[in-house]
């Protein structure tokens, strides 16, 4: 976590109101956040919260060691609660890391029953363009270290694969 702050140039948590954990636990990828003593999770997934907040609390003490010592005790004791997301489905097993990319995305820390972040209870078709969508972003981005050899890549694609129009539009008799 400190790598990833130094990254984005983070020197203190004091100011943060929202913290994401993106979690992949036997193959399944989900999303803890924390904000304001509370963390939001499925409770099946036995006693990771608690082991993410001990974790958290470890790494908040090291990082603020002259501030704020009570904090250990206090982020280990903050409450969990499940967030009742009118499109969580027990029938998509495939696209749980769209969903986590999705509420990174959307969510600010409002209330579940007020969070409106567009997705639908088992639309496939958006689940789709959700996949392609970030699928794009993640080879694209310039953080991304293959991003330079997957757009020459792309690019000789697109010309080896240019269609002519009339083809498609022709009619066989």
């Amino acid at each position: 976590m400190k790598k990833e702050m130094k990254h984005a140039q983070v020197n203190t948590l004091e100011k943060v109101d929202l913290v994401f954990f993106p979690i992949v636990a036997s193959g399944h990828y989900y999303l803890h956040r924390l904000l304001d003593n509370k963390i939001s999770f499925v409770q099946k997934y036995k006693n990771h919260p608690r082991t993410l907040l001990r974790a958290f609390a470890t790494f908040y003490a090291t990082f603020h060691s002259t501030k704020n010592k009570n904090m250990f005790e206090e982020i280990c004791n903050f409450k969990t609660k499940t967030l009742k997301m009118k499109w969580r489905s027990n029938d998509n097993y495939d696209d749980c890391g769209v969903y986590l990319l999705k509420h990174m995305e959307t969510y600010h820390g409002e209330k579940d029953i007020v969070w409106e972040n567009g997705l639908q209870l088992n639309n496939v078709d958006q689940m789709k363009k959700l996949r392609v969508e970030y699928c794009g972003k993640i080879m694209s981005h310039k953080e991304n270290k293959e991003h330079h050899s997957m757009q020459i890549k792309a690019r000789k694609g697109q010309k080896n694969t240019q269609i002519d129009d009339k083809s498609i539009f022709h009619k066989h008799s």
